[in-house]
């Protein structure tokens, strides 16, 4: 019976073992498990005499623990830039480029991922613009070492960019081609009859209707599906005549609907002024508050 008792005992060790041996481990519920968010301060120069320089423009992120190290990045009349406790904090500074206007920059969350890396998260609100446009920003920290590694993710929100369509009807084509021509040294006989000659100005037509109170001619008007399009015409006064290129044109959406229409100029012609007229179809555009804005290139 003694014998039996031991060989039980010793079966239920290795089983124990086994089953100690495949269960996973503890979770970590130490305070030092990650990802941990990190609060901040944001850090501005605004209303002092300083603003910042010999920014790299990189997109990575500079940890700044002196003051000695922040000053190589300012430019100040007077030193009043805002203090900080570097005994107790570290400065975040990070910039770069976008082709863009910067709207606004948000700074969605700093988080802790490991003992030593970080990720700061920015999400952008970007408005069209035909450039680049530098960016930076700064955010006070408790107090990082100097070997911690911060990574910076970008979050960009662009405009919408709408181009006309191709159009491939010859009723479309051969109507604005006579009645509303590239160049015209008079105002056009059918057309913005009533504005007056070197007054820039365009409408958006979106119903047959409308089509029909612009155009002050007989010729029977082309067929547009205005459920879903918009017609855009125009007209833009020059300063000579006729050395200019149409390049390109397209609407940007945001807030509002933004005609881009870009031009080269060749240098020469006449110096008699002149009027440029200008046409698109595109697909129905929302009711929004319209602009329109010329792009003078160089080639």
């Amino acid at each position: 019976m003694k014998k039996n008792f031991i060989k039980l005992a010793a079966f239920l060790l290795v089983v124990a073992g086994i089953v100690a041996s495949c269960n996973p481990p503890e979770p970590d519920t130490e305070p030092n498990a990650y990802p941990k968010v990190i609060s901040f301060t944001e850090y501005s120069l605004q209303e002092t005499s300083c603003q910042w320089t010999n920014l790299p423009y990189n997109e990575k992120v500079i940890v700044i623990n002196s003051s000695e190290a922040l000053e190589k990045y300012l430019s100040c009349t007077e030193k009043t830039y805002p203090a900080v406790d570097f005994s107790k904090y570290s400065l975040l500074l990070t910039s770069g480029y976008v082709t863009n206007t910067v709207s606004e920059i948000i700074v969605k969350d700093l988080k802790q991922v490991s003992s030593h890396k970080y990720i700061l998260n920015l999400d952008f609100d970007l408005k069209y613009k035909d450039d680049t446009e530098p960016w930076n920003t700064a955010l006070m920290i408790e107090k990082l070492s100097d070997n911690c590694d911060v990574v910076l993710n970008l979050t960009l929100t662009v405009s919408n960019v709408i181009l006309p369509i191709e159009v491939a009807d010859e009723n479309i084509l051969d109507f604005f081609k006579t009645e509303l021509p590239p160049f015209k040294f008079v105002n056009p006989l059918c057309f913005f009859t009533d504005i007056y000659d070197w007054r820039d100005t365009c409408i958006l037509i979106n119903n047959i209707y409308e089509f029909q109170q612009s155009y002050e001619c007989e010729k029977k008007l082309p067929y547009i599906d205005f459920d879903k399009f918009t017609l855009i015409i125009g007209k833009k006064h020059l300063q000579s005549r006729p050395s200019y290129c149409f390049c390109e044109q397209k609407i940007v959406e945001d807030s509002v609907l933004t005609q881009i229409i870009k031009f080269y100029y060749g240098g020469g012609g006449s110096d008699m002024r002149d009027t440029w007229y200008h046409w698109g179809i595109y697909p129905k555009l929302p009711d929004k508050p319209f602009y329109v804005e010329f792009i003078q290139i160089h080639q």
